[in-house]
This record gives C-alpha cells, structure tokens and sequence, in this order.
C-alpha cells in the first residue's frame, strides 16, 4: 500500500492525515472524506432515537421560534445593511414574480403609465428605505405592487411598508391583487 495515498480513492494525503494512517490499522486507514463517507464513519448504520428526532425537529408549536417575529427595527436593520452591502458594490437583487411584471406591465398600457419593473429595467430601489417596489413611473411619481396571496397574513407590515414608501417618495400608492 502507497502510505502518501488513500486506499479506498487514491487522494494524496496530507501530512497530518498520513500520520494518522500510520497509527490507526493501515487496511482500514482512508482519507478525512472517505472515512466520512463509508463504513469507517463511527456512526455508520446508526440512527437517532424517536425521542431525539423529536428534539431535533421543533416543528409546529415545539419549535422555539414559533409564532415570533422581527421587530421593526429589526427589519429595518436588515434593510440598512443591503443598502451597505449595495454601497460597497456587491450585487444584491431582489426575488421578483413574473407574473407580477406582466400584470404590471398590462395595468399600466390600460392607465397611462410607464413603470420600470424587474423586467423592464430592474425593480425601483427605494433609496434611504431599503426597499425595492414592483414597479416605478418616476414621470407619474407613482409606485404600483402586486401582492401574492400571502399578503392577506401581513395586512400590518404592508400597511407599515406602504405608508414609509408613500412618505419619503410622496408618490401614488397602487395595489393590485393575485
């Protein structure tokens, strides 16, 4: 047996792995993924107990998370720190419904107006806020949102949303609905 490779997939061994070849039963000495990965593994073929895949899960009410939330402040926190991450050029893009844009871009044809959307021109990036919209006519100074039916569990935050985007743009507010 080669002592500098592993027995199992042929991988150079690294110093400290070869010394640890040379004290353990060389037949059954591997390399760190090998012995990982195979029979090897001290916890090869065992599973937890139920009691402790109980523990583990904290799914429902178990779980310590559950039914709590961030703070406002906390949301807006970690909205200031995508502005950071934005002001020291790393590339932050929202997740965006394409459906949405089509929805937005048929709205505004109907109404008269021109909004930049993730389709068109990337989602409007509400500076100072943090906040990215589904779409902008910066001509009409009108926002325009779809919202999925998830938004019916977040009426507040929405709300809150709203009202600070409304504020510091001083713009029209549009909601249209999925």
């Amino acid at each position: 047996m080669n002592e500098r490779k592993c027995p199992k997939c042929g991988v150079e061994l690294f110093y400290s792995q070869r010394s640890n070849m040379l004290r353990a039963n060389r037949e059954q000495a591997t390399c760190k993924r090998c012995s990982k990965l195979g029979e090897l593994n001290s916890f090869y073929g065992k599973t937890h107990t139920k009691e402790a895949r109980q523990r583990m899960s904290h799914s429902g009410t178990d779980n310590p998370f559950y039914g709590r939330r961030h703070s406002k402040e906390t949301r807006r926190k970690m909205r200031l720190a995508v502005i950071h991450r934005k002001e020291l050029g790393m590339t932050v893009y929202p997740r965006y419904n394409p459906k949405a844009c089509k929805l937005i871009e048929e709205y505004g044809k109907q109404h008269g107006y021109n909004f930049q959307h993730a389709e068109n021109g990337g989602e409007y990036y509400v500076k100072g806020l943090g906040y990215w919209v589904d779409g902008y006519d910066e001509e009409k100074n009108t926002v325009i949102e779809y919202y999925e039916p998830r938004h019916r569990n977040q009426t507040e935050h929405d709300e809150d949303r709203q009202r600070e985007i409304e504020t510091h743009l001083n713009c029209e507010f549009i909601i249209i609905s999925g």
